[in-house]
């Protein structure tokens, strides 16, 4: 681990101007209040006078649809019954849905213009929002007891990320038992001051700070050579008393032992700093856990403990920042930030864990604390792995005229409580229904497409049918399919409907019903389908198959060195229940050192197997062993020390790998001859 992974960000942000629309001023913000009294900050692009604006929480809001010409909130909360019991088959319960969006409105955008130019004398504009980025893990979080109670609701689903542009739609959906939608709609109540359910949207955005006229240096050798004198010191330095500083230093040994393999050879040093802070936290209490999986080990602490081991190593001259001119107090505070975000960024993953506990020191009392939905997030080490692959052996950088980019965290919370207030009297938004009351003998069976089926549309899905019977007790039995394609899709949303005509009947079984998907290339699935029991209240379809987008990066200056000219990562799953084949490309020439491509995997499928296949500029093909990655669509390029160091008894072995790669055919699937993931049945089971 080394510090040079700070500069090499550095030396990259010299062209963020060019690889990104925005350019967000760190230091040129304002706040503009409207006449709402809702505070909005403003941020200058450098390059010209455009202004781009910070999302207020309030505008975090239901989105709307015309019905009969107004603009009806999205929201709906529907209480059912019967008069039957529910051994007599009668149902009870309730559903509750909703699409929220983020974003001024375009009043309030015109306003907040208006007020800008009266500001800046006439001479700037706002162009829209700051680009927002969701963060990898719980951008989009649901705070509530009844919704994520498995005894209160059912089927719970959002759909996943939070929406990173204006106007885009994120969507909650559950079914409630008759217990938690007579809770929920108690908190739902004028006389309580919020509800249950709170939303929060994590992002984070990416400003610039000019950096003055001075230099970066920091002396790694000096790092090495003081590594346990520098964790003793820094351990004494935050713990008061002998008592303390031995169960830290206690809490120290045991984290280095369950690292074991994991540790990181040349960046030991740095490595073991981490950990004392880790420990050190663990002894005050101020953090969250440890936790090992996949054979990664990852420890989570505060961003503050990360800004103590920094200043730490910048007064142990590791670190040293030495300005050529006189800055102000402000301007030389919001650089050291910069270096921060930096060093920060370098080391550490952040991270919004629902629950973190503390390692238990068996020398003294336990040390525990639960952390639950945490505001601002946690941090958590980069993988040894990732960390060796992007050394740097730079030492000092001039920082004249450079732009450094500061990834900032953002956080959009709002309660249901103001939103339902705009609703409770619509009958759009808000009904209770008695399902078997006179009025009720023509029945709606709902048919609702899960968030992931519009992509299957677009790639995979050609239409789903579904079949559905009911037997009455009199006359003929009810039957009636319906197609959705896509553009029945696109004309009636992710809802169909067939309406059953009660009668006299008094058949009090429920309907049955099948499914049946076509699918690109003309396979049916499931080819033979059998009928199911259905429910009143609705059901969700759900594709046999899921999307998951890869993301395959590469140290590109490292493979030109080594005259790689391409990299392809060659993925093995499950789709149907047949292995597939797909390929990812990556031109070192083309200069994008992360790509991207969507799969679609089998449902209940959480593992895939994978190998990288180098192309050398003389040698040809070089094809590496299969590994596997279990709940992780991310992939580096990690190259073996053996190829780093030219070994030809391992170059030799490569190559001849590398002539066996096959082709797959025209969907993907191989022959049972060419199939590999039995070889990992074991691991994926596990």
């Amino acid at each position: 681990m080394q510090l040079g992974i700070i500069i090499l960000g550095t030396i990259l942000s010299l062209g963020y101007s060019d690889m990104n629309a925005q350019t967000i001023s760190y230091e040129n913000q304002i706040e503009i209040i409207l006449d709402d009294d809702i505070n909005v900050t403003l941020f200058k692009d450098l390059n010209n006078n455009n202004y781009y604006y910070l999302p207020p929480p309030q505008s975090l809001r239901l989105s709307t649809k015309d019905v009969e010409g107004e603009d009806t909130p999205e929201f709906l909360f529907l209480k059912y019954t019967t008069n039957e019991n529910t051994e007599q088959g009668g149902i009870q319960g309730g559903l509750l849905h909703f699409l929220l969006e983020w974003g001024l409105t375009s009043q309030q955008l015109s306003q907040l213009d208006e007020k800008l130019k009266e500001r800046t004398n006439n001479w700037s504009h706002v162009k829209g929002p700051i680009d927002l980025e969701a963060t990898a893990e719980n951008s989009f979080q649901i705070v509530s007891a009844v919704l994520t109670d498995d005894e209160f609701a059912t089927n719970f689903s959002t759909s996943g990320k939070a929406p990173p542009m204006a106007g885009g739609k994120a969507a909650v959906a559950t079914k409630l038992t008759k217990e938690g939608a007579q809770i929920l709609a108690a908190t739902f109540d004028e006389a309580n001051s919020i509800t249950d359910v709170s939303l929060a949207l994590n992002y984070s955005y990416t400003t610039i700070v000019k950096a003055a006229k001075g230099k970066l240096t920091y002396n790694w050798e000096s790092l090495e050579e003081k590594s346990d004198a520098m964790v003793h010191e820094y351990l004494r330095k935050e713990l008061d008393g002998d008592q303390s500083f031995q169960r830290a230093m206690n809490v120290y040994e045991d984290l280095k032992k369950e690292m074991g393999s994991q540790n990181c050879g040349m960046s030991s040093s740095m490595q073991n700093l981490l950990l004392a802070g880790g420990a050190a936290d663990a002894v005050i209490g101020n953090t969250g856990g440890s936790r090992s999986s996949g054979g990664t080990y990852e420890y989570f602490v505060g961003e503050e403990t990360m800004r103590k081991i920094y200043e730490f190593m910048e007064e142990q001259e590791v670190i040293k920042l030495e300005w050529e001119e006189t800055l102000a107090d402000d301007r030389l505070e919001v650089i050291r930030t910069a270096f921060f975000q930096y060093f920060l960024n370098a080391f550490a993953d952040q991270e919004f864990p629902d629950y973190l506990q503390l390692p238990k020191d068996e020398n003294g009392p336990k040390v525990e604390n639960p952390i639950k939905n945490h505001a601002e997030g946690m941090y958590t080490f980069k993988s040894c792995t990732e960390l060796e692959s992007r050394k740097s052996k730079y030492k000092e950088l001039r920082l004249e005229n450079i732009k450094l980019p500061v990834k900032k965290s953002f956080q959009m919370v709002t309660n249901l409580a103001s939103t339902y207030k705009q609703v409770e009297d619509n009958p759009n938004c808000v009904a209770s229904v008695i399902l078997d009351e006179p009025f009720f003998q023509h029945r709606d069976i709902n048919f609702i497409l899960d968030l992931e089926s519009h992509a299957m549309f677009d790639s995979e899905v050609n239409y789903v049918n579904i079949e559905v019977k009911k037997t009455r007790s009199e006359g003929n039995d009810f039957r009636q399919s319906i197609t959705i394609d896509p553009q029945t899709f696109q004309d009636r949303g992710a809802t169909h409907s067939v309406t059953y005509a009660r009668g006299e009947d008094t058949n009090s079984d429920t309907y049955k019903y099948k499914v049946q998907w076509s699918l690109k290339g003309g396979q049916l699935y499931p080819e033979n389908p059998q009928f199911v029991k259905g429910d009143w209240s609705g059901v969700t379809l759900t594709p046999p198959i899921q999307p998951r987008l890869i993301e395959f990066e590469a140290d590109l200056g490292e493979l030109s060195s080594m005259g790689i000219v391409r990299a392809t990562l060659e993925l093995r799953y499950y789709k149907y229940g047949k292995e597939i084949l797909t390929n990812i490309p990556m031109r070192v020439s083309k200069g994008q050192p992360l790509v991207e491509k969507m799969i679609f995997t089998d449902r209940d499928a959480t593992a895939y197997a994978y190998r990288l296949i180098l192309t050398h500029r003389e040698k040809g093909k070089m094809a590496l062993e299969w590994e596997t990655s279990i709940n992780d669509d991310y992939i580096y390029a990690t190259i073996p020390e053996e190829l780093r160091e030219e070994d030809p008894t391992f170059i030799e072995k490569v190559i001849e790998v590398g002539k066996e790669t096959i082709r797959s055919g025209s969907n993907g699937t191989v022959s049972e001859e060419d199939a590999i993931l039995d070889k990992f049945k074991d691991i994926f089971n596990n």
